[in-house]
C-alpha cells in the first residue's frame, strides 16, 4: 500500500490540530480558571456586602483576574505557535503513507515516523491525527484523499494501530 496525499500549509487547520492535542490540557486550565474567576468575584462581593475589609477584596479581586489570565493564556500560545512556526514549515508538503511508515515532505525538511510508533489515532472532521508521543502528532488530511484511498487507510488504520479513536 501506498496513499500519496498533498497537505497544503493551513494556520487554522494547524491550530485546530494543536487544540485537540493540548485539549486535557486546556481543559483543565480553563476549569482551574473558571474556579479561580468565580471564588475571586463571589469571595470580594461577599466581604464587601458583610464586611468592610477592603484590602482583602483586593486580593480576591487578583485572583479573579488572575484566572481571567489563565482562561485565555492557552489559547493564546498556541496561537503564537503557529505564528512562529519556522518558514521551512510554512510549505505545502507530501505525505506518503506505506506499510511501515508515515513520510512528510517540505521542500527543505523530510520526517519519517514508523507506524510501530504510533500510539494513538484521533479522527476529526478534516482528517487523522497520528500520535508518537503524549504531545507529538502527525495530521493526515482527508481533503487530499479520493474516496478509495480514504476507504483504504481506514482499513490499513483498523489493522495497524493499537487504539483507533
Amino acid at each position: 500500500m501506498e496513499i500519496r496525499v498533498n497537505k497544503p500549509y493551513d494556520p487554522a487547520r494547524l491550530l485546530a490540530d494543536l487544540r485537540i492535542i493540548y485539549g486535557d490540557t486546556l481543559h483543565l486550565t480553563r476549569s482551574f480558571a473558571a474556579a479561580a474567576v468565580a471564588v475571586g468575584v463571589g469571595g470580594a462581593v461577599l466581604l464587601l456586602t458583610f464586611s468592610g475589609m477592603s484590602g482583602l477584596v483586593v486580593l480576591l479581586l487578583a485572583l479573579a483576574a488572575y484566572g481571567v489570565y489563565l482562561g485565555f493564556g492557552h489559547s493564546r500560545s498556541l496561537r503564537r505557535a503557529v505564528s512562529n512556526l519556522p518558514e521551512i514549515c510554512q510549505h505545502e508538503a507530501l505525505l506518503t503513507v506505506t506499510e511501515d511508515r508515515i513520510i512528510q515532505e517540505h521542500p527543505s525538511i523530510r520526517s519519517e515516523i514508523l507506524w510501530t510508533a504510533i500510539t494513538r489515532v484521533v479522527e476529526t472532521d478534516a482528517g487523522w491525527l497520528l500520535f508518537y508521543g503524549s504531545r507529538q502528532a502527525i495530521s493526515v488530511p482527508k481533503e487530499g484523499m479520493d474516496e478509495d484511498q480514504e476507504l483504504q487507510f481506514r482499513t490499513f488504520l483498523t489493522t495497524h494501530t493499537p487504539v483507533a479513536a
